[in-house]
């Protein structure tokens, strides 16, 4: 292990490091079934909906299940769906941000609900992955990353607006809700006030690692795509109220700029 440790710090830099380029090596070099899909496989799928033009979002309820090949901006070959959003996950939230904590819980990214967005492109038989995320249902909200002591601040100021509570009062069946019962509440037991108070479960998910792929130049519309996508996606499937953990502004604001 000291020897393995030596190498990786000669030609990677660090341990963590070479530990990421191992795993989407592991990915890209994965044997599959590719050569036994034919075009009458690729176009099964017929619940997907179209956003605009080529663009196609679905909410797949496990893709560890799902048969069906992807192309990423990230690998030369097309991968299963469950390995094609592993990889987008390393890309982007390992190599890309450096949150080398999700390399010991990269498993969460390879099963379960997730919702997709992609793109048919001119002589590619496979459609190309631009956006995905993690849909976790109230069953398991024990490994809701929203109520992780690791995303709580004790000097975080919650937002309390009486139409934002409003608005959430409306959108789901919820006990009654006022401003004043949750003064001088830290934010962690207003989340879970909030939670507790919306009578059908149900209807309630958390949705999480959200990824945007694609060129550049494209980034903010495909960020607009999969936003407003996943939107919808979780409003057809029966979902009134989401738990989420944003870290773009601009993703706050696309939100505050929706109608109620």
């Amino acid at each position: 292990y000291f020897h393995i440790e030596q190498l990786a710090i000669k030609f990677f830099g660090c341990l963590l490091k070479c530990s990421t380029e191992f795993e989407i090596f592991k990915l890209i070099h994965k044997p599959n079934v590719l050569l036994n899909h034919d075009s009458e496989t690729v176009s099964k799928n017929t619940t997907s909906t179209i956003i605009d033009e080529k663009y196609h979002y679905e909410l797949v309820p496990d893709i560890s299940e799902d048969e069906r090949f992807f192309h990423t901006e990230f690998s030369d070959q097309p991968l299963p769906l469950s390995d094609a959003i592993v990889l987008i996950n390393i890309a982007t939230f390992v190599k890309e941000h450096k949150w080398y904590e999700m390399l010991n819980h990269l498993d969460i990214s390879s099963k379960g609900e997730h919702f997709i967005l992609y793109q048919y492109t001119e002589n590619n038989l496979y459609p190309t992955i631009i956006s995905s995320a993690l849909i976790q249902t109230t069953s398991n909200k024990h490994e809701w990353l929203f109520f992780d002591g690791f995303f709580q601040n004790t000097k975080w100021k919650p937002n309390l607006e009486s139409d934002g509570l409003l608005s959430l009062t409306k959108a789901t069946s919820m006990t009654p809700l006022t401003r004043s019962q949750f003064i001088d509440k830290t934010s962690d037991e207003i989340e879970n006030d909030l939670f507790y108070s919306i009578l059908d479960k149900t209807k309630v998910c958390e949705a999480i690692r959200l990824t945007i792929s694609g060129s550049k130049s494209k980034a903010n519309y495909h960020l607009y795509l999969a936003q407003k996508g996943l939107a919808m996606a979780l409003k057809e499937s029966g979902r009134d109220a989401v738990f989420t953990i944003i870290e773009k502004p601009a993703m706050v604001l696309f939100y505050k700029a929706m109608n109620l």
